[in-house]
């Protein structure tokens, strides 16, 4: 463990040696530090979270991590381990700060020691197929009668391919073309929608009772041809294409593109790039 208090940039390269050493535990490969979209978008929630002293998937403004990830300029699948305080107290944030290195340690350890079943921050630690993780670590100010302790996002991240841009707005029946590639080992395997409600604001209580996130099902899945799709997905070597409506029973909301992809270390298809579209009525 380090001696003396961390810089941001000491802290995130100390916290990425622990997530590497508890996956070291059962022979994962390591995971490299991202320092691209998924960084700003992490660093943003954990200084959310510090400022208003609330855990939790959901920031304020009501975003969920791939909303965040998409809003800063990534495609790629994220999932999010975080912890913070949950006072509900807003405190200025320290623009200077120094973390202590025994805090960054207690976060992982918390996170890897959890036992099922409530064990969701370890196996996302666990997961084989992620290759990147992205830091985020804000703290208050220091006051003369309380020690700062460090909020902490760790954004996972499923990083396989290179993906064409889609809209970020639309409405309710907009076709929208998607394509990319899918880059080995991964192998392109189908391309979903969701749709989730559209966000709103949230206070720190709202934020803090709402601690579980689970990535939405997709109302529709489309598959190359030798599958049941309503749209045959193209599929030519590593590259891909579709053409997609977004309409979910002409319902508008937060929309949620997602490539599946097969992954050496998994029986099942899994997410490798996960975009959202906020979608308006027809009419508005």
């Amino acid at each position: 463990m380090p001696t003396g208090p961390l810089t941001l940039g000491e802290a995130r390269q100390y916290l990425l040696a622990l997530i590497n050493r508890d996956r070291k535990t059962i022979g994962l490969a390591t995971v490299a530090l991202d320092e691209t979209a998924a960084q700003w978008a992490g660093q943003a929630h954990a200084e959310d979270m510090a400022e208003n002293g609330y855990l939790g998937h959901w920031g304020l403004d009501g975003s969920v991590p791939e909303q965040r990830l998409t809003e800063a300029g990534g495609a790629d699948m994220v999932l999010e381990n975080a912890s913070c305080f949950v006072d509900q107290r807003h405190r200025p944030l320290d623009a200077q700060a120094r973390f202590d290195p025994a805090q960054i340690e207690k976060t992982e350890s918390m996170f890897f020691h959890e036992v099922p079943p409530n064990d969701g921050h370890r196996k996302n630690i666990l997961k084989p197929w992620h290759v990147k993780v992205a830091i985020g670590i804000a703290q208050p100010r220091a006051t003369p009668t309380e020690i700062p302790v460090p909020c902490i996002t760790e954004e996972f991240l499923d990083s396989y391919g290179t993906y064409a841009a889609v809209p970020r707005d639309a409405r309710v029946g907009a076709r929208i073309r998607v394509e990319g590639s899918v880059h080995a080992p991964a192998k392109v395997a189908g391309v979903g929608l969701a749709r989730i409600d559209a966000p709103h604001a949230l206070t720190a209580s709202d934020a803090n009772a709402r601690r579980t996130y689970p990535v939405p099902a997709p109302y529709a899945t489309y598959w190359p041809p030798g599958y049941v799709s309503a749209i045959p997905l193209v599929v030519k070597g590593e590259r891909f294409g579709i053409d997609l409506p977004l309409d979910d029973h002409g319902k508008p909301g937060l929309y949620e593109l997602s490539i599946w992809a097969k992954l050496p270390d998994s029986p099942d298809f899994q997410i490798v790039s996960l975009r959202t579209i906020r979608v308006k009525p027809r009419d508005e």
